[in-house]
C-alpha cells in the first residue's frame, strides 16, 4: 500500500470518527431535551396535585358528611324514629304479594318463556318463590322459604328471595348469564331498592349461583356470596345429594342478611366507603406514581448529561492523541487511532449514549468487535471463535456451542424430552354483571 493510499485511510477513518460523534451528539441532545421536557412536565402535574388537595379534601369530606348521615339514618331506623314501611303488613301482602297468606297446599302452575333462550321455567302462582323445575326439594323447604318472604314483606321495603332449580343449563348459556336473565325478566325484588335475591341450582351441570341484586351488594359482595354458596358443608351436602339441607344452609346465611329494617342503609354505607377507599387509594396512588416520575426522570435527565460530558471527554482524548501522532509514521498514525476509545466506540455502533455505564460497555463491546472472527449476538453479547462475552466484556462461557446460551441448545416440549416445561392453567367461574357468585359441587 502507497504512503498516499495510507494518507486518505487516515483521513477517512478520521472523517468517520468526526461523524460517528456528531450523529451521537446530536441524538444524546435530542434524549436529554426529551428527558428534561418530561422532567418539567412531570414536576408540573406533581405542582397541580398538591395545588387540588383542598379540593381531594373536599371530596373526603363529603363522603365523610354522606357517611355521618347514612349512620344517623340507621340509628333513626333502629330507634323506630323511621319509618321504613308505609303501609302495614296486611296491605303489602295484599297488594305486591297476590293475596299470600297461610302457606297453600295446592299449587297452580303455569310456564314462563325465558327471552334470549330455548328455556322455560315453571312457577306456581301459589308460591311465586321456588321454581323447583328439577324436582330437588321437599315441600318443607318450599314451605320455608314462602315463609321467609312473608318476613321480607313485613319488614324490608320489598325485598324478596328466589329460589330456581331446572335440570340442566340451556345451550349456549352458563350459570351466570341464566342467572341474569332469570332474576331480571321475573323483576325478583322492588323495582327502586332492587333489593332481590335469586339462588339458581342446575343440577345435571352440578352449578349453582347466588345472585344478588344491586341494592343488596353493599351487605352481600361478590366475596360474601361466594364464601357462602362455595361453604364445604353445602358443597358437601350437594355432593351427598342432600340437596334440602344445603338449600336450607344457604338460606339460613342470606335471610339474616336481607332482613333487617337498616339492610339498604347498610349496603349505602358500604358502598359510599368503597368509593372513599377507591377515592383515596386513586389519589394518594396518583400522588405516589407522580412523584416517582419526577425522580426517575431527573436520574435520568442528570445521567444523559453527565454521559455528554464524558462522550466529549473520550472525543477530546481522541483528538489529543491525533495531534500528537500527526508527525508519525502515517502508518503508526492509522494504528493509534484505532487505539482510541472513541474508535471502540464508532466500532459498537452505539448512536445514543445516555449514561457513563452505556459509553463504557459501548467502548467494551467495540474492543470485542475488533476482532477478525466477532459475531454480534443479541442482548448486545459478542462470540469470538467459541467464547461468548457480555456487553461489558465479561466472558459469559468459553463453551458458546454446547452452552445454553446457544439457542440451538434450547429444548422444544413439543418434541418429548423431558426437560419439564409449565402448562398454563385456566381460571374458572366469572364474575356478575349484577353482583353475586357462583359454584358447583
Amino acid at each position: 500500500m502507497s504512503k498516499q493510499e495510507q494518507i486518505n485511510q487516515v483521513k477517512k477513518l478520521d472523517h468517520r470518527i468526526k461523524n460517528h460523534y456528531k450523529t451521537i451528539k446530536f441524538t444524546n441532545t435530542v434524549y436529554s431535551i426529551g428527558m428534561l421536557t418530561i422532567f418539567l412536565i412531570c414536576v408540573g402535574l406533581f405542582s397541580i396535585f398538591f395545588l387540588t388537595n383542598s379540593r381531594y379534601s373536599e371530596k373526603m369530606a363529603a363522603y365523610d358528611q354522606e357517611l355521618n348521615n347514612l349512620r344517623q339514618e340507621k340509628v333513626a331506623i333502629e330507634s323506630g324514629k323511621i319509618i321504613t314501611a308505609e303501609k302495614s303488613f296486611d296491605t303489602i301482602l295484599q297488594e305486591n304479594l297476590n293475596n299470600l297468606k297461610e302457606y297453600p297446599q295446592t299449587e297452580n302452575n303455569y310456564t314462563v318463556s325465558i327471552e334470549g333462550t330455548n328455556s322455560e321455567i315453571t312457577l306456581n302462582e301459589n308460591n311465586i318463590f321456588v321454581s323447583d323445575n328439577a324436582n330437588m326439594l321437599n315441600n318443607k323447604t318450599k314451605q320455608k322459604i314462602y315463609e321467609l318472604n312473608k318476613q321480607l314483606a313485613a319488614s324490608t321495603n320489598g325485598a324478596q328471595l328466589e329460589v330456581i332449580t331446572v335440570p340442566e343449563l340451556p345451550r349456549g348459556e352458563d350459570i351466570e348469564s341464566y342467572a341474569n336473565k332469570l332474576f331480571n325478566q321475573l323483576g325478583i325484588g322492588d323495582k327502586t331498592e332492587n333489593n332481590g335475591i335469586l339462588y339458581l341450582i342446575a343440577l345435571d351441570d352440578r352449578e349453582f349461583r347466588l345472585e344478588v341484586g344491586y341494592g343488596l351488594e353493599g351487605i352481600i359482595p361478590d366475596g360474601t356470596a361466594d364464601s357462602i354458596i362455595n361453604d364445604d358443608e353445602i358443597v358437601d351436602a350437594f355432593k351427598d345429594e342432600k340437596y334440602d339441607l344445603a338449600v336450607n344452609q344457604v338460606l339460613d346465611q342470606v335471610f339474616p342478611l336481607m332482613n333487617t329494617k337498616t339492610a339498604l342503609v347498610d349496603s349505602k354505607i358500604n358502598q359510599v366507603e368503597s368509593q372513599k377507599s377507591a377515592a383515596k387509594w386513586g389519589h394518594w396512588g396518583l400522588g405516589i406514581f407522580l412523584f416517582f416520575a419526577v425522580l426517575t426522570n431527573l436520574i435520568l435527565t442528570f445521567r444523559s448529561l453527565s454521559a455528554g460530558k464524558a462522550l466529549k471527554q473520550t472525543y477530546n482524548d481522541y483528538q489529543n492523541q491525533i495531534s500528537i501522532s500527526a508527525n508519525k509514521e502515517t502508518e503508526i498514525q492509522l494504528a493509534e487511532m484505532k487505539q482510541t476509545n472513541f474508535y471502540h466506540l464508532m466500532l459498537s455502533g452505539s448512536s445514543l449514549i445516555a449514561s457513563r455505564r452505556k459509553l463504557r460497555r459501548s467502548i467494551a463491546r467495540g474492543r470485542l468487535l475488533k476482532h477478525p472472527s466477532a459475531q454480534k449476538k443479541a442482548f448486545g453479547r459478542v462470540l469470538i471463535g467459541d467464547t461468548l462475552y457480555s456487553g461489558d466484556g465479561y466472558v459469559l462461557t468459553t463453551a458458546y456451542l454446547a452452552s445454553n446460551y446457544n439457542s440451538a441448545n434450547w429444548s422444544d416440549s413439543s418434541n418429548g424430552s423431558d426437560g419439564g416445561g409449565s402448562s398454563w392453567g385456566s381460571f374458572g367461574g366469572g364474575s356478575s354483571g349484577g353482583g353475586g357468585a357462583s359454584g358447583g359441587w
